[in-house]
């Protein structure tokens, strides 16, 4: 099986990972005969950019002046394969439908045959030019675009649309003036329809993909899916948090890393990793795609429990990168194109410090908040009520220490539970019951104390929804409108949710496990170098290679039971291809000879 690099398309406005920019002199413009032509409603006005699959264009409709990105396929590499490719990601697009990936709105030929899309034109770069520049991502700033790329990413899952290529230069951060930028997918070349079963495969059977980011099952050749693309946001996840993807080398190298060598962690990287994240990433390595979580969605969910998962509306910033030791950049400080919002200006240091001193104050007044004895505080002590039902900070969450006399099941006779009781058996404060509206807010909240007390060593061991239900219970406390009451109930909703599934995952009768037979994955011998053959004695070596790869597959049926003398006939075809002389041909085929008696021994006829 072969597998390659697929060249990226440069289908915006910036350069990616491997475009290069073009400078042309005055007659190489004139020799261009698409600038100034007509493409449908738009007229090419300069090119600005090239990839291995096709050339940009920068067009204008000439009566209202809209611009856009008009992208041709190279003649050079005139197809039905790249053609098809074109049109796979028009159809890819424009069945997905999401803000968050390049649109896409017309597509035509040329009069010699060549096929182009229309797309819309965006201002900024690449997520590859940001890293290449910050080199790695805070933990803030990465979840934020975690969440950016999981949002189209999902849509597209659910139009039944796997992308197949999914890397950093294939995000595209968009700059808008006097906006927080914004992240969108762009290159669906290679995507594949799930419904139709047209998946676009190049006619000598390679796979197609990056093989730095491409999951195992689709190094393999095997049936890729959202797990798949899953799997690639993975690769990019380790790349953000720590500057360098999880496995090095050259592409065979790579791809048999992904395939059998387990990944490390993000904290055996850097430190200040979550765990929480550190298991998240970790899980979307898993070589088995019914390991990883099942689809976007749930891994949105679950980056939103993170603290960390800052957005720039809660920060007053362009993209939420600023961490403890960052402070946001001088209006007037100069800052590099298209990142500007993501840098720090580390030279102002009094504010940072005036801004940690004003924090350990807020956080000693609420450690002794959340530590006072009970009964109600004075009125101008009172916490004002937060703008957000959802814990900001780990701080907010830390549970009240609890009477030891608190029992940790109701009592048999106690029917319904009380705000009254509440207050008593928690120490807090006890909350208002003047209105209706008050005392409903009280008994949810008594009753969902209740529920998690029941059955809280099960559900709740380290404490975390209790101490979410007390961040809840205090805001109800000093909540006097309807809009603040309100706010408490969607957050409650979210702690009732996650307690119901909590409970019914621990109530669920135990499932009988049936050992499974161990499956033997098919043998993949990646692409391999060109031999010389120049002479007799090259053909020689070149025929005895290529019968010893046949037999193999003939010995070993066609299956990965013998990694190991697969690795090294690849690397005995890689030396052989180096080979200048003869006395460095003859050391070759001795070492094909003990490569061959341990195939026969190993696998006798």
């Amino acid at each position: 099986m072969k597998t390659r690099r697929i060249p990226d398309t440069g289908a915006h406005r910036a350069l990616t990972e491997r475009e290069v920019p073009i400078t042309l002199a005055p007659t190489a413009t004139k020799a261009d005969p698409l600038l100034g032509a007509q493409l449908g409603e738009f007229v090419i006005q300069e090119r600005i950019g090239a990839g291995g699959m096709g050339v940009v264009y920068r067009a204008e409709h000439p009566i209202i002046g809209k611009q856009a990105a008009i992208k041709v396929l190279r003649a050079e590499l005139m197809s039905a394969e790249q053609a098809q490719r074109l049109l796979v990601e028009a159809r890819s697009v424009n069945a997905i439908r999401h803000p968050g990936i390049l649109d896409i709105f017309n597509f035509g030929a040329l009069p010699d045959g060549r096929p182009y899309v229309v797309m819309e034109l965006l201002q900024g770069q690449s997520l590859a030019a940001v890293l290449s520049a910050r080199g790695r991502l805070d933990v803030g700033t990465a979840v934020w675009m975690l969440d950016q790329i999981l949002s189209p990413l999902g849509a597209a899952h659910r139009a039944g649309v796997v992308h197949r290529d999914l890397k950093p230069a294939n995000v595209f951060m968009v700059e808008r003036p006097d906006a927080a930028p914004t992240l969108k997918l762009v290159d669906f070349g290679i995507a594949k329809v799930l419904q139709s079963h047209e998946g676009l495969t190049n006619a000598d059977g390679s796979v197609l993909g990056t093989p730095d980011f491409m999951a195992p099952e689709q190094i393999r050749g095997g049936a890729v899916g959202p797990a798949t693309d899953l799997y690639a946001l993975g690769v990019m996840a380790f790349q953000m948090l720590t500057g360098a993807r999880p496995f090095q080398g050259e592409n065979v190298q790579v791809m048999f890393a992904h395939v059998e060598q387990a990944p490390p962690r993000l904290s055996s990287k850097v430190s200040g990793i979550p765990p929480e994240l550190d298991a998240l990433v970790l899980q979307l390595l898993e070589k088995d795609p019914a390991k990883r979580p099942v689809s976007a969605e749930v891994v949105r969910q679950r980056l939103k429990t993170l603290s960390l998962a800052r957005s720039p509306s809660t920060l007053g910033l362009g993209v939420p990168a600023v961490t403890k030791r960052e402070e946001p950049t001088s209006p007037t400080a100069p800052r590099p194109p298209g990142l500007a919002v993501l840098l720090a200006d580390h030279r102002r240091v009094a504010p940072l410090a005036a801004a940690v001193a004003a924090g350990c104050v807020l956080l000693g007044t609420g450690i002794w908040w959340l530590t006072r004895p009970g009964g109600m505080p004075p009125a101008e002590q009172r916490l004002p009520m937060p703008t957000a039902p959802v814990v900001a900070t780990p701080a907010a969450v830390v549970p009240v220490p609890v009477a030891k006399s608190e029992p940790t099941q109701e009592a048999p006779e106690e029917a319904e539970p009380t705000p009254e009781t509440e207050a008593k058996a928690t120490g807090l404060p006890p909350l208002p019951t003047a209105t209706a509206s008050e005392k409903r807010m009280a008994r949810r909240l008594a009753g969902l104390f209740k529920q998690l007390r029941a059955q809280a060593k099960d559900v709740d061991v380290e404490g975390e929804l209790r101490g979410k239900l007390i961040h809840q219970y205090r805001a109800a406390v000093d909540a006097t409108t309807e809009p603040e009451r309100a706010r408490i109930h969607v957050a409650l909703d979210g702690i009732e949710k996650v307690l119901t599934q909590r409970i019914a995952l621990h109530d669920a009768p135990p499932v009988a496990v049936v050992p499974e037979m161990p499956r033997i994955p098919p043998l993949v011998i990646p692409k391999l170098p060109t031999l010389p053959r120049s002479n007799a004695s090259e053909q020689r070596l070149a025929q005895r290679l290529d019968k010893l790869v046949a037999e193999l597959r003939k010995r070993t049926q066609g299956q990965d039971v013998a990694p190991e003398l697969t690795r090294k006939l690849v690397g005995l075809y890689t030396d052989a291809a180096k080979t200048e002389t003869a006395i460095e041909r003859m050391e070759v085929s001795k070492a094909l000879d003990a490569w061959q008696e341990q195939l026969t021994t190993r696998f006798p006829r």
